[in-house]
């Protein structure tokens, strides 16, 4: 019973997928694709729900998903010219493929993208707190260490967009988003490993080959695949590829790889690095003194096909020879005028009329057991087996119009046959994540003038901070650690360190003397109870009671009589101990005492300082120096910390 079910459900996903094609408005296969695979890298796979072990030169298709674990990285290239990369703890979801606009959404990792698609096109990042678009021929990253979003542009521009407004970024510059209104646009860090990983691959992608003169236009996005071999000259094809030395004996076009069902057919995944294009473009002919050569397409015949062969099928084997150019396709589309679309016509009365050249090549014809053919595990063929397959080509007999009728199984959707170590499979929190749900939450938004989070509204600008240092990722993400996501700053809510009403000459707050990590605690009237009398070690640095770093208590009022006195000069550049009295704070962190609670004074909790070092008396209100001007609407700026803003009134070093 068991069994029977488990056929069941099978026969339920096959039928269901058979009608995939009729169903789907998506971009044709061909439209993204696996480039690069470094590591234990998995694809869930969208007709069956299940994870797998992904492959090279793999075809994406609307709903799957990619995990990346640690130590792995993958690449995916479109096919209008946009790269992206991702890095190790990445979980990276389709929700849409369409003509020249490609929308995924990053639920956590790192991505690069090198996007080399031309102004019309669209491709677009959603992120679990924002939404990131880019128009055209750009170069950004995309980070999400902790749940938020930083996005870094190094060429043309990115708008993003969280749920306080829209901006754009442009190059040189990093955004940093929170889903609470947080945004700060900085300067370029310094790059890290990853982004010099990138920028290698990118001279690789962006250095002018030779095979762009010899492929058609529609085709030179992939130009840097033609790296591994060499262009030749042959007579009646013009120029055409022919891979490097192969080492395996018994190569041969389409037999490094397998059939994988995909999208309502059996479609070729070549391991080779270059098994993208001579696969699923153009013919191959097989040259004397030269070998196998990939006859490219001319320009306006370009169509992607899951594989240009021909089929033989009988009761226990499958076999296939590669198509020479002008002989005749026989698949389920419109691939150019040497093919024949099988929907519009009665397969039971097409006849194969091709010659199949390729059958007289020694090796050129590639047989195997039919359970290999659906579950990938290799079995070993009789040689007897062979010489009457060939015969069957030659005489034209079990020639299969389009592909072979043999159903898929669970296996057959698997690009690749291999085990993953149970450490690097997807965590419980990537596997569940709703495809689905995404894609009704978040729609593809072509136009730039609207909002990718609310299509319907005008997009509103989004107030940003702006900084002058830049900080690295890692430096972000130690900040966001310190201080939790509900607690961040809102539009009237002062930043951990900062002081409630008070702000120096710029308008901008004054910032609180660093203590232990900052704590933040809703008001309440519950006066602390006095605690007993402290003994100071002399390389402990102060502390300040009722202060936002001490445990138990509100933020304290700032006092307004008192100020601090820079150290002497003399004394600046020593931080360590001397004469055993405790360390000074130093002059950039120093603040405003807090008044004193009821039972205790300031005096008590702090190490006593010689009268030259006594704070000041309070200056009259006539020499305050006024706040400079506001910055302009929708960016607010903030320049590093190069000194102590001494209060009002003060000035800084």
């Amino acid at each position: 019973m068991r069994e029977f079910a488990k056929v069941l459900g099978w026969g339920t996903i096959v039928g269901a997928v058979l009608l995939f094609p009729a169903l789907s408005g998506a971009e044709p296969l061909g439209a993204m694709r696996i480039r690069l695979v470094q590591g234990d890298v998995q694809v869930k796979i969208a007709e069956t729900g299940e994870w797998a072990p992904v492959s090279v030169n793999m075809p994406l298709v609307e709903g799957d998903e990619l995990w990346v674990p640690e130590d792995g990285r993958a690449a995916i290239q479109t096919n209008n010219g946009a790269y992206v990369r991702l890095d190790r703890n990445t979980a990276f979801q389709v929700l849409r493929m369409g003509r020249d606009s490609f929308q995924v959404h990053l639920a956590q990792g790192h991505v690069y993208v090198l996007n080399r698609a031309p102004k019309r096109s669209v491709l677009q990042f959603d992120t679990p707190d924002a939404s990131l678009r880019a128009f055209g021929k750009s170069t950004f990253r995309i980070d999400i260490p902790d749940g938020q979003t930083d996005v870094s542009v190094f060429k043309g521009s990115v708008v993003a967009e969280n749920d306080s407004g829209t901006t754009r970024v442009r190059a040189g510059n990093m955004l940093a988003l929170g889903a609470d209104g947080y945004a700060e646009l900085s300067p370029l860090p310094p790059p890290d490993d990853w982004q010099e990983w990138n920028a290698r691959r990118d001279r690789i992608v962006l250095a002018h080959r030779e095979g762009s003169r010899y492929l058609p236009e529609e085709l030179r996005v992939y130009s840097s695949d033609f790296n591994d071999g060499r262009w030749v000259y042959v007579e009646d094809y013009g120029y055409c590829w022919t891979p490097k030395a192969i080492v395996i004996d018994d190569w041969a076009p389409y037999r490094h790889g397998r059939w994988v069902w995909r999208g309502g057919d059996y479609v070729w995944v070549g391991y080779e690095p270059w098994g993208w294009v001579p696969y699923h473009y153009g013919r191959w002919a097989f040259v004397p003194r030269i070998g196998w050569c990939w006859v490219p397409p001319s320009r306006g015949e370009v169509f992607w096909a899951p594989g240009y062969v021909g089929w033989v099928h009988t009761g226990d084997h499958v076999a296939w020879v590669p198509l020479a150019p002008r002989e005749i396709y026989y698949g389920y589309g419109d691939y150019g005028r040497y093919s024949v679309n099988v929907r519009n016509v009665n397969v039971t009365q097409v006849r194969a009329t091709n010659v199949y050249r390729n059958v007289n090549v020694v090796n050129s014809i590639t047989v195997v057991n039919r359970a290999t053919f659906v579950t990938g595990r290799p079995s070993p063929i009789n040689r007897n087996v062979v010489a009457n397959i060939r015969e069957n080509f030659a005489q034209r007999r079990d020639v299969v119009v389009g592909r072979p009728p043999i159903k898929p199984v669970e296996a057959s959707f698997h690009p690749v046959i291999r085990q993953i170590p149970e450490s690097k499979r997807p965590p419980p929190a990537v596997r569940k994540i709703d495809v689905k749900e995404l894609r009704q939450a978040r729609p593809l938004v072509r136009e730039p003038d609207r909002s990718a989070l609310r299509p319907q509204a005008q997009p509103r600008p989004l107030e940003v901070r702006k900084v002058e240092k830049p900080r690295s990722v890692v430096e972000r993400t130690r900040e966001r650690q310190q201080v939790r996501p509900a607690e961040r700053r809102g539009p009237d809510v002062p930043r951990d360190g900062q002081q409630p009403g008070r702000v120096n000459r710029g308008g901008k707050p004054v910032q609180a003397a660093p203590g232990p990590p900052a704590q933040r605690f809703e008001r309440r009237e519950v006066t602390p109870p006095a605690p007993p009398p402290e003994k100071v070690e002399p390389s402990a640095q102060p502390r300040v009671p009722g202060g936002s770093g001490e445990r138990g208590g509100r933020p304290a009022e700032a006092a307004p009589q008192e100020r601090v006195k820079p150290p002497r000069p003399q004394e600046a550049p020593e931080r360590g101990l001397r004469r055993g009295r405790p360390q000074a704070v130093p002059e950039e962190r120093r603040i405003r005492e807090p008044a004193p609670g009821p039972e205790r004074s300031i005096e008590r909790a702090r190490p006593q300082e010689p009268p030259a070092e006594r704070a000041k008396p309070k200056e009259a209100p006539s020499e305050r120096v006024k706040p400079e001007e506001a910055p302009p609407d929708n960016v607010t700026t903030e320049t590093p910390r190069r000194g102590t803003e001494r209060g009002r009134g003060g000035r800084g070093r």
